[in-house]
């Protein structure tokens, strides 16, 4: 199997542009602006990190809460998600992903590799929980959920993923009895679909899968991820609310903002590794007819941030390639509805939440109804079924992903 890093060396840029496009664009930036969009966390000189913003503390909060109950009640509940950390002896770096196994306390009949998308999927297990859940019940699923942090370093977070994926087979075979034989599917929502693309490209795991799931999958360069993070933050002020609110002072100038951030981008041209045309040469040279045919795109009618059609123009007009067309936006697979009530916490240990999560109570966001035809779509495909509606002009129908509500105990 080739590695990450011949396939990086393959496809990136020369050093010298490529440490020309780790320099900062802080630079470029207004002091203040600098200051409201967040382009570093601690010293890890990271602009991707601009990406985050509010959403990112208030997820890290509902994590706190999770965090709290799940060491206060002291016991596993069936059905509930467990953290696997999955390093060396001789490690002293945390591997962590979370695993989802069957309500019913059976075996599962499958498994099921996640990874979620920029921002988002460094809280699987909050932001895609009930997605997950849904599509586990429904197919006897154990999930195994790989979290990782927003980087310009594709390549790098994938090879992550990918080792993260093989210790946890590793460790569900021989500490939790699985069967080697299980049927396992890898399914991604909007860049954790490019994740997994550079994973089956760079290591051949795509020969061990048995089905690929791409959700709204995304292969936008850094600029247009500014773009993404616009169209992201407008989608969760709809209905009036501003995404989260107060969690991380009043709610900045979004559309200034990010037109600074793209300008400071296109002045010091950053991208990601791969970038948008390299990762397309790669698909076109390591996906075969065999894995095209485990694949099955999931697009929704409503997503601008959607590039399936550019991943179908990678191949010639015929390929086996499957897509189901569904109603939503890009963020459908994220239904949250979560808060101290629904965390099962004892008195005594609701004031230390309360102290914990910076008086932060409630949040939810999210359309159930569309979710619900999501989760049914997967499940059916990973059971065998064809698409339920190929083209998107069929009786589409507008929806939105639903509204944020966020609450906050002064």
């Amino acid at each position: 199997f080739l590695t990450c890093k011949e396939v990086a060396d393959a496809f990136t840029l020369p050093t010298q542009m490529r440490q020309q496009h780790k320099r900062s664009v802080q630079q470029y930036l207004p002091l203040n602006t600098q200051r409201q969009f967040h382009l570093y966390q601690s010293n890890d000189d990271n602009p991707a990190d601009a990406i985050g913003g509010d959403l990112v503390t208030a997820l890290a909060r509902l994590d706190k809460q999770w965090e709290l109950a799940r060491s206060t009640n002291g016991k596993k509940k069936i059905g509930e998600w467990t953290v696997l950390d999955l390093k060396e002896e001789d490690s002293t770096t945390p591997e962590i992903v979370y695993l989802l196994e069957p309500t019913s306390g059976a075996a599962p009949s499958c498994v099921i590799f996640f990874l979620g998308g920029a921002v988002l999927g460094q809280f699987p297990h909050i932001a895609y929980s009930t997605f997950l859940k849904r599509v586990a019940e429904r197919t006897n699923a154990a999930v195994v959920s790989i979290p990782y942090e927003v980087g310009l370093d594709h390549f790098g977070i994938a090879q992550k993923a990918v080792s993260r994926m093989k210790s946890a087979v590793v460790e569900c075979e021989d500490s939790r009895g699985y069967s080697s034989s299980l049927p396992k599917y890898a399914i991604g929502h909007s860049l954790g679909c490019k994740l997994h693309s550079i994973g089956v490209a760079a290591t051949g795991i795509g020969e061990e899968l048995a089905g690929l799931g791409f959700v709204s999958f995304n292969n936008f360069g850094f600029a247009e991820t500014i773009t993404m993070a616009r169209s992201f933050a407008n989608e969760m002020e709809l209905g009036g609310n501003t995404g989260f609110q107060g969690v991380g002072g009043g709610p900045a100038p979004f559309d200034a903002l990010f037109d600074l951030a793209s300008m400071a981008i296109g002045a010091v041209g950053l991208e990601f590794t791969p970038s948008p045309d390299d990762l397309d040469r790669i698909v076109k040279t390591k996906f075969n007819e065999d894995v095209l045919k485990k694949i099955r795109l999931f697009k929704f009618d409503d997503d601008d941030l959607d590039s399936s059609t550019r991943l179908l123009d990678c191949f010639e007009e015929g390929e086996p390639l499957s897509i189901s067309n569904l109603p939503g936006t890009h963020l459908s697979p994220v239904f949250l509805k979560l808060g101290v009530d629904d965390l099962d916490l004892p008195e005594e240990a609701r004031v230390m939440a309360d102290a914990a999560t910076g008086g932060f109570q409630n949040a939810s966001f999210g359309n159930e109804e569309v979710l619900d035809e999501l989760v049914k779509e997967v499940s059916d495909w990973m059971l065998g079924k064809s698409p339920s509606r190929n083209s998107n002009t069929d009786t589409a129908r507008k929806l939105i992903a639903g509204v944020v509500d966020a609450e906050i105990e002064e």
